[in-house]
């Protein structure tokens, strides 16, 4: 996390300290702010590597933040990490269909918030970093395209099409598409897709993995009947 800049937006300020203290302890630059539409006034000017922002504010909420992000040329590319207290399922498939990186509950396990932040800048940025890199799922230089049906995925461009229309996926759901359409057919257990897709990320559950594949399977469109859940075991994609 050394040399990071890192955007943290809370309206409650006791969190915002005890978030800043843990990240400046990882040598990371962090600007705090208490409202969300000052947060993005600044957000120009700063160019942070990741921002972590609460959904509940009182001006800009974070899910509106999120998607303000995303939509701006200059800022989509920014790591975006949700705070919330609403456990609800269908609040986190929300977040991460805008776009957000990760969704975590409240209250907050800083140790689980520091260890997935760095995670995400390991994974975004080149320079070297505390914690080592998750274990990639191995690609040859045949799967740098794969298919499946009329659904295209570009391993080196990050880009994945159904038919001609570019759907836009987050890391973990990419991820999780190309591990499930290596092989369809094949059965993958929770357990599994924790170890191939999310790697040495030991602060995932089932539940986030039931989250991810909820969210990926909204965006699949037609193809979302495909993914498959194996009562009791996992999940696939038909052949």
């Amino acid at each position: 996390m050394k040399f990071s800049t890192i955007v943290v937006i809370d309206d409650e300020e006791d969190i915002l300290d005890l978030i800043r203290y843990n990240l400046e302890r990882e040598r990371a630059t962090v600007h705090t702010f208490l409202s969300g539409r000052e947060a993005l006034q600044n957000m120009y000017a700063i160019r942070p590597d990741l921002v972590v922002c609460d959904w509940m504010m009182n001006d800009i909420d974070g899910l509106d933040l999120c998607r303000l992000m995303k939509r701006d040329n200059s800022l989509s590319h920014i790591p975006f990490v949700m705070l919330t207290a609403r456990a609800d399922e269908i609040d986190a498939v929300t977040a991460l269909e805008l776009g957000a990186d990760e969704y975590l509950i409240k209250p907050i396990r800083i140790r689980e918030l520091i260890t997935r932040i760095k995670k995400i800048l390991i994974r975004t940025q080149p320079v070297p970093l505390l914690l080592a890199e998750p274990e990639p799922i191995e690609v040859t230089p045949d799967d740098k395209v794969l298919s499946f049906k009329k659904l295209t995925m570009n391993i080196e461009q990050h880009r994945v099409l159904i038919d001609t229309e570019a759907i836009d996926l987050t890391y973990t759901e990419f991820k999780l598409l190309q591990l499930l359409i290596s092989k369809p057919g094949r059965v993958y257990t929770r357990n599994q897709i924790m170890e191939k897709v999310n790697g040495m990320d030991y602060f995932a559950t089932e539940r986030s993995i039931d989250v991810q594949v909820a969210g990926l399977r909204k965006k699949l469109g037609p193809y979302k009947d495909y993914l498959e859940t194996v009562r009791g075991v996992g999940y696939r994609m038909q052949e």
